[in-house]
């Protein structure tokens, strides 16, 4: 790639595959139901069950991109993607559209694990932090726009447009991947060790003094995250009175906070060191949540009370995600799909797991929410104060 900024738009565009998958075809659910003959929350299957596939194929794919190369596991990935997404597009029951969704999945672990990989792969600590910093700012369009971009695809035509659009989207990245970068990469020796290994390559990972801190961080501070996704139009709709349009206003706010913090990360990145600026954006984080909390419990029914504050938990993302990536990875020069793959997976499966369990818990209550994403921030807010403030050192390489 000629400059930083053009790799950060590819990778981007790559790891905006996963939202893509989720979020396009938000619009569609009622159609869905209605053309297979099917309840809403059946279709809602073909997503939750897209979370843990997406889990379970970064675990199998962090591996073998260390073992045999980036650009093998991720062309594979995108192959299978591009086909799935197809297959869904044909399918007439819900029972198909569900097995080839999952496929779909396992074929996007395999995308979003490669991508910090080549990160590291391409750069280490303060640079590795402002790259990821960017990666996140150009990829937090894609949730931004899915939704809205599913909704004109409906107005064209039919729900299996939508997945037409997301397997050209696939073809079309993949071209770019090609021609821009993977086949500039050095050829990589496929490592001679045994299938074995690569448990105890996970288990290296997992067992690591420090590694293991920013595995919690970035798993319970994107659980905090999906909390506000996966209740945020009953908050803002159910509870506040908003409409549609004031609702998207709302959201979007969120989703601009995060991206100038991004932007604010990148520019601080150049003082301060990942670590740093990672105790200062979950202590912000954790700030904003006893505030909200604080303000429901004197007055519920005040948005303006509760906006601001909700707007800066989400925000503080665009900070907590590339800072916590970077710091993580550093540890593992030589293990770094392993290690992405490892991250990714615990992040989908304990997000996915706490976001269902509040559906029991919440009981239509927008102050179990807040108090929820509260509980989970303070032991977030306690693994962060814990790291060290010192850099690692170099990993050295596996035997």
């Amino acid at each position: 790639m000629k400059t930083t900024f053009q790799f950060a738009v590819l990778m981007a565009a790559t790891m905006a595959m996963g939202p893509f998958a989720i979020d396009v075809y938000l619009p569609a659910f009622p159609v869905i139901a209605a053309d297979l003959g099917v309840a809403e929350s059946q279709v809602a299957l073909t997503l939750s069950l897209f979370i843990f596939g997406l889990a379970f194929g970064q675990i199998i794919g962090g591996p073998l991109s260390d073992r045999y190369g980036r650009a093998p596991v991720l062309l594979t990935g995108l192959a299978i993607y591009a086909i799935t997404a197809l297959m869904v597009a044909a399918s007439n029951n819900l029972t198909w559209m569900i097995t080839w969704r999952v496929i779909m999945a396992f074929g996007s672990g395999w995308i979003m694990v490669s991508v910090p990989a080549l990160v590291r792969d391409n750069a280490h600590g303060k640079e590795a932090a402002r790259l990821f910093s960017l990666v996140a700012l150009i990829m937090f369009i894609a949730p931004a726009l899915a939704p809205t971009l599913g909704s004109l695809l409906l107005w064209v035509g039919d729900w299996s447009l939508i997945f037409w659009f997301i397997a050209g989207y696939c073809l079309l990245v993949a071209s770019l991947l090609w021609f821009k970068l993977l086949r500039h990469l050095p050829k990589r020796e496929a490592k001679q060790e045994p299938v074995g290994k690569l448990l105890t390559n996970y288990l290296e990972v997992l067992m690591h003094p420090i590694a293991w801190r920013h595995i919690v961080i970035q798993a319970l501070g994107f659980s905090v995250l999906m909390l506000f996704v996966t209740h945020a139009s009953f908050m803002y709709q159910g509870w506040f009175g908003l409409n549609n349009a004031q609702f998207s206003a709302a959201f979007a706010t969120g989703v601009g906070l995060m991206g100038v913090m991004g932007i604010i990360n990148r520019r601080l990145l150049l003082t301060y060191t990942p670590v740093q600026l990672l105790k200062i954006a979950v202590s912000l984080q954790l700030v904003a949540l006893i505030l909200m909390n604080i303000f429901l419990a004197f007055n519920s029914s005040s948005l303006w009370s509760f906006l601001p504050m909700m707007v800066l938990v989400g925000g503080t993302v665009g900070a907590i995600a590339p800072n916590n990536q970077a710091a993580y990875l550093e540890y593992f020069s030589q293990l770094s799909g392993t290690a992405s793959a490892l991250i990714g997976a615990l992040q989908f499966v304990i997000s996915g797991t706490v976001t269902t369990l509040s559906t029991l818990l919440v009981d239509g209550s927008i102050t179990r929410i807040t108090l929820a994403m509260l509980l989970i921030c303070v032991p977030t807010c306690l693994a962060t104060l814990s790291l060290p403030r010192a850099q690692p050192l170099p990993q050295t390489p596996a035997n």
